[in-house]
């Protein structure tokens, strides 16, 4: 995105599919990448809905220092009519396993792979080359039929039905719940996930008296971004505030922008908020780059740290100590990169390329480097041609993943995985598996009684001392007790050994 321009920029959001285990930039003012990026398909991030948005005769632009006041009349009237688009509420949207699945659905999963780029360099791209002996898979491994040997249940909490929640840390995860009112349509509370207890920490949206609601959070031990939308206006916020005792101090908006931009994805690190905006490909942006922003807790200095030409393959991930974005590479075919940027130097600290046109669904970074989830099934590619989730079966040096030992998770990746202690951790068609690559052995555990069709589905990220899941439970004789269930597993200290051979 042009920098000699006071622009808004907007962005896009991801959502959750289903799957199990038995069978089935330019830089900112003072941060800058060392490599030049390219884009992706285009969608949602796991944020909300892109439903009801349509071009607006103009366009907001982004702005590469930080917030600037939108030219458009964001507090006007409302349509005299509403269609159906429009009257998507809470209600289809953020309850039971259309809540879970869908939301994380709006993201990657209606995109699709963007062409070759045009006017791109020729500059040559060396990507990953994986032979199919090199890969190990699921059907290779023992199932492990009593997992409480190796994780035991640590937490077990019961949310409003229809509750999403993020765990992108040990301590503390962002609860985006739902009301009983037609404003607020949804509330934020922290959740602490060592004892369950709840804080609530925003009650409405900041433009609510404007017509916005709030329609996705992440959350940090030390900070809270949120994203709001006016789906009346076609219209987008994006708020920042730091933690402070459970409460949100110093809110600022750090960005808006309309219907020429995706609803931008979200993840906060430490003492950094995260954003990815893609332009939409139907809007009047749609030649404009996509961009990583980033900025503190509490400030209004943003940093655009990563720009693309085109929209990224997947949402904005979190990676405990960083974030996962996948731009496409500056060459003249389709390749995407899958790049880690640290939170706190906000420079790209470890790439990965993939083969030609490869579109990933998922992403991810823990103790093997990176992982990354297709849903679809390549004809080339060698042994990472098949749907399922991929990554290397040891440590990795940074910016070298050739000449490894791979595996793949043989179901259609959902969720991003995460690592705790010496497991690689996946969302199965309806639980939560665990592998090991030095005993090849894996686990899967119950799902509870009463789970909607998309089981229990995976909500931490990158590299973690315990991993989270979330249930949406249906009580089929007495719709009052459907609630949302929040587990915690920890692995036992010594139960196994290292994850690698």
């Amino acid at each position: 995105m042009p920098t000699n321009r006071r622009q808004h920029i907007p962005g896009k959001t991801p959502r959750p599919s289903r799957n199990s285990h038995r069978s089935r930039t330019p830089r900112s003012r003072t941060a800058r990448s060392t490599s030049r990026p390219s884009v992706v398909k285009g969608g949602f991030s796991t944020s909300g809905p892109s439903v009801g948005f349509s071009p607006q005769p103009k366009k907001s632009k982004p702005s590469a220092t930080g917030y600037q006041p939108n030219p458009l009349n964001v507090g006007g009237p409302a349509p005299s009519k509403i269609t159906p688009e429009v009257l998507l509420t809470r209600r289809n949207l953020l309850i039971g396993a259309a809540a879970v699945g869908g939301i994380a659905a709006i993201g990657g999963g209606i995109s699709l792979a963007s062409s070759a780029l045009d006017n791109d360099s020729s500059n040559q791209v060396s990507y990953i080359d994986v032979p199919e002996n090199a890969v190990e898979q699921q059907g290779d491994y023992t199932l492990i039929e009593n997992y409480t040997d190796y994780v035991q249940l640590t937490g077990s909490y019961n949310l409003p039905y229809g509750t999403l929640v993020w765990a992108d840390n040990n301590s503390v995860a962002a609860c985006l719940i739902p009301t009983e009112t037609a404003s607020p349509l949804n509330t934020v509370s922290l959740l602490y996930l060592s004892s369950g207890n709840t804080t609530s920490v925003l009650d409405a949206a900041q433009g609510a008296s404007e017509g916005f609601e709030i329609l996705d959070v992440r959350c940090s031990e030390n900070g809270l971004i949120w994203t709001e939308s006016n789906p009346y206006q076609s219209r987008w916020r994006i708020y920042t505030a730091a933690l402070s005792n459970g409460s949100a101090a110093n809110i600022q908006q750090v960005d808006e922008g309309d219907s020429n931009w995706l609803m931008p994805s979200l993840a906060a690190i430490s003492n950094t908020a995260f954003w990815q905006i893609s332009p939409n490909s139907s809007g009047e942006a749609s030649s404009e780059p996509a961009v990583l922003k980033a900025v503190s807790f509490g400030s209004t200095d943003v940093q655009t740290v990563y720009s693309s030409k085109r929209s990224f393959a997947t949402r904005l991930t979190a990676a405990t100590d960083g974030v996962v974005i996948t731009p496409r590479a500056d060459s003249t075919s389709v390749h995407y990169q899958l790049t880690k940027i640290s939170a706190d130097s906000l420079q790209a600290v470890d790439q990965m390329t993939l083969p030609s046109s490869m579109t990933p669904d998922v992403v991810g970074y823990g103790s093997s480097g990176f992982s990354f989830g297709f849903t679809s099934i390549y004809n080339y590619g060698g042994g990472i041609a098949n749907l399922g989730t991929y990554t290397p079966r040891s440590a990795v040096q940074e910016n070298n993943y050739n000449n490894l030992s791979w595996f793949r998770f043989s179901r259609t990746p959902i969720t991003s995985p995460c690592w705790c202690g010496n497991w690689f951790i996946v969302k199965s068609t309806t639980s939560l598996s665990g592998i090991h690559f030095a005993s090849k052995s894996y686990f899967a555990i119950d799902i509870v009684s009463g789970a909607d069709t998309y089981g229990e589905q995976l909500v931490s990220s990158g590299s973690c001392s315990s991993f989270v899941g979330l249930t949406q439970v249906i009580d089929d004789t007495n719709s009052d007790n459907n609630r949302t269930l929040i587990r915690v597993f920890t692995p036992i200290e010594g139960a196994i050994g290292n994850a690698f051979a």
